[in-house]
């Protein structure tokens, strides 16, 4: 019973930490979060195997960087709920900066 409360909660915290990012990526950036969004449902269509960090790289001057890069952690669930992608399991990034820790690997539906 504990496990499922801790696995409710980190669940429900990691939900309010990826909402927190895009909300502050719409203060600084008037509807950031539409903005990635159609950039990803285009991105989809040529990429059907691919990582969150592509599709930052991907939309370097098209869609505005939001403050914090986690903003698009936001775009990911959205379309994972929406049906557009879903997780295939694991990859290392690609930034140095991140020492090679997994991230998600998405495929596009």
């Amino acid at each position: 019973m504990k496990k499922q409360l801790d696995l409710i909660k980190s669940r429900n915290l990691r939900d309010r930490g990826i909402q927190q990012s895009l909300n502050t990526a719409e203060i600084y950036s008037e509807k950031w979060g539409a903005k990635a969004y159609r950039f990803l449902l285009e991105y989809v269509k040529l990429n059907k195997e691919f990582m969150a960090e592509d599709v930052r790289v991907a939309s370097d001057g098209i869609v505005p960087p939001p403050i914090s890069k986690r903003a698009w952690g936001a775009i990911m669930v959205l379309a994972k709920k929406n049906n557009i992608i879903y997780s295939k399991g694991y990859s290392c990034v690609k930034n140095p900066k991140a020492h090679r820790t997994p991230a998600t690997l998405w495929i596009a539906m």
